[in-house]
């Protein structure tokens, strides 16, 4: 049997796919290691005890002021711009230094296969320097290559086809300048190693890498113009409730209040968390409507004295919950869409960044709710009129 180093980069949402798919690897007899950013230790051991540590300078970025300008939408397009344009440069250091600890987990582990997030870096540098087999795995799809109904992710809503086609061009052209050559080759100049080269990265991301997308294809069938190399599988969730079980407050508020809303924007943040919590108890309350409010990393904040059909949580399996819930309410990352979508809920999306404009899109366009409206639109009006869609 193999050994297989899963790498990941991001939020909570982003290490979950990785997870799952260590714990299938596990059931089919491979030893499994996790490469994460050093806050999620616990976590990954509580699929295998080995663990290699990334900087946690990157997680705690998003506590930065001005990044969460960015995930909370909040200020002008152009000013959020200007920000992320000035943290490239700003947090170089750390993404070399991200760089450092993939390459160390890759030797200690001495793995037979790298599967990774395409937010790191290293495995390129490893497949083309060091001819190690990687694959890429992403619970999000419109990454590398064109689809013509729908831009690359970041671009906005989908236009024309040509013009769909050609956003995936300019995000193929930063991910392989600014992050691939940018932030790797002085790396490679540490190691005496020859640099990266734009020609080679780009044939081996668009014709060589394997790629799975752990995604549903109810929701996004696979293009028949990509590679034979890319393929579309199907969402893998782990089961969580090994490590958790549920206060006898929640199973009491459960009971007295059956089939409750769900309202969770997990790791993402906003510019008025408590208008947004007092605005969502407020709505629920006047459509007499149970809710229970995820509160995560902040996104939604709550009075400590909360009425009768309001309960809080800041940390829930969904593979539980959501069996239990009448509607979710959410950020629309990968992982919530598809875990309300296994129980066959209707959903509505509030999305603040990148593809969760596409998973409110194809939610939508699937039949499994209105179409949602972004976060700096949050409003009582705006909430209340598409809540009572939702649960109509």
């Amino acid at each position: 049997m193999g050994k297989y180093l899963l790498m990941s980069l991001g939020s909570r949402g982003d290490m979950e796919p990785f997870l799952a798919k260590g714990e299938e690897l596990i059931e089919q007899g491979h030893e499994v290691a996790f490469c994460m950013p050093a806050q999620f230790e616990s976590l990954s051991k509580e699929v295998s005890p080995n663990f290699y540590p990334m900087t946690a300078d990157f997680l705690a970025l998003m506590d930065d002021p001005e990044v969460k300008k960015i995930t909370g939408q909040i200020g002008s397009g152009w000013s959020r711009l200007k920000t992320i344009i000035k943290l490239l440069s700003s947090t170089k250091p750390i993404q070399q230094q991200l760089i450092r600890d993939q390459q160390e987990a890759h030797k200690s582990f001495k793995a037979d296969e790298i599967i990774y997030h395409i937010k790191c870096v290293y495995p390129v540098i490893a497949a083309l320097r060091f001819n190690a087999k990687v694959s890429l795995l992403s619970p999000v799809p419109c990454l590398l290559h064109p689809v013509d109904h729908e831009p690359a992710i970041g671009f906005g809503k989908p236009k024309y086809p040509w013009w769909n086609r050609l956003t995936y061009s300019i995000a193929n052209y930063a991910l392989i300048n600014q992050a691939l050559l940018g932030y790797g080759n002085p790396v490679l100049k540490e190691w005496n190693e020859r640099p990266l080269e734009k020609k080679e990265v780009r044939s081996f991301l668009l014709e060589e890498l394997p790629i799975e997308f752990a995604i549903s294809e109810e929701l996004f069938p696979r293009p028949q113009n990509w590679p034979k190399q890319v393929i579309v599988t199907q969402f893998r969730e782990r089961n969580k409730t090994k490590q958790w079980k549920p206060s006898d407050e929640l199973l009491t508020f459960l009971e007295n209040n059956p089939e409750p809303l769900y309202v969770g924007f997990g790791s993402m943040i906003n510019g008025k968390p408590k208008e947004v919590g007092r605005i969502i108890i407020e709505t629920c309350s006047e459509l007499n409507q149970p809710v229970l409010i995820n509160t995560s990393w902040g996104g939604i904040e709550l009075d400590e004295l909360l009425p009768d059909h309001v309960f809080a949580v800041s940390n829930i399996p969904y593979d539980w919950l959501f069996g239990k819930v009448k509607a979710v309410v959410h950020h629309g990352g990968s992982g919530t869409t598809h875990s309300a979508l296994r129980f066959k809920k209707q959903q509505l999306i509030i999305p603040h960044i990148a593809d969760q404009y596409l998973w409110n899109r194809l939610i939508h366009k699937a039949g499994y709710g209105p179409i949602g409206f972004p976060i700096k639109e949050f409003n009582k009006s705006r909430f209340k009129q598409s809540l009572q869609e939702l649960l109509s």
